[in-house]
């Protein structure tokens, strides 16, 4: 008599085990809208430093026309943060000439309209005051600027505008290592006062009611023309 035989079975594998999906954090969807708040907050605060840091937004002296202007400025270079000490005068504004010559000595014919304006300035400064690369900005009474000088400008002596072109005195020091008030071997010191007179291009029309000298942003000096 035959035994039978329990046929092999194969019992199934038991049923994973399956984890809902757990819902986002509380806490970060708490602090999503703290972020975003932040953030613009951030760059909120961004735009009015790059706006008030770009262009000429603080008066820090003035003077009305024949009268000097006591100027206290406070920068920084390469040895930190140090104060620019100077007096300045209009002295007048004269010329209305169709040409005018260049930083390179070359002779510039102006478009029809427009004339070059030459701005005489009075200065006093002590020789060892950093006085290059200023700006020269005439403003009319319609608020448009016209500008000349400047550490990157294509028009007029960009290094010269309040100094004398011969001995225009020190440079901004860069580095920490470089001395502050230094000048060239082969340089005269510069005197303690002097005059420029820096051509600028303007519409022939335009009536000016001030003028301002700046070095660095935001910083300027407002010097009242006659009416």
């Amino acid at each position: 008599m035959s035994t039978a035989t329990t046929p092999d079975v194969e019992e199934p594998d038991p049923a994973p085990s399956v984890t809902a999906p757990r819902g986002p954090s509380r806490w970060w969807i708490a602090a999503v809208p703290v972020a975003i708040v932040v953030m613009l907050a951030a760059n909120g605060y961004r735009v009015p430093v790059f706006w008030y840091q770009s262009g000429l937004h603080h008066e820090i002296a003035s003077a009305d026309s024949g009268t000097w202007a006591r100027v206290t400025e406070k920068y920084a270079d390469g040895q930190g943060d140090t104060t620019r000490r100077y007096s300045v005068r209009f002295a007048g504004l004269g010329g209305a000439d169709p040409a005018y010559e260049d930083r390179s000595g070359d002779d510039i014919t102006l478009p029809d309209g427009m004339v070059a304006r030459t701005v005489t300035l009075d200065f006093e400064a002590e020789p060892d005051q950093v006085l290059k690369n200023c700006a020269v900005t005439l403003i009319d009474d319609r608020g448009r600027e016209y500008r000349v000088g400047g550490a990157s400008d294509a028009i007029g002596p960009g290094t010269t505008a309040c100094v004398p072109e011969d001995t225009p005195g020190p440079s901004l020091p860069v580095l920490r290592n470089e001395p502050r008030g230094a000048i060239p071997e082969d340089e005269e010191p510069r005197p303690r006062t002097w005059s420029t007179a820096t051509r600028i291009p303007v519409p022939e029309d335009a009536t000016f009611v001030e003028l301002r000298i700046s070095f660095e942003n935001p910083d300027y000096v407002t010097l009242r023309l006659p009416r």
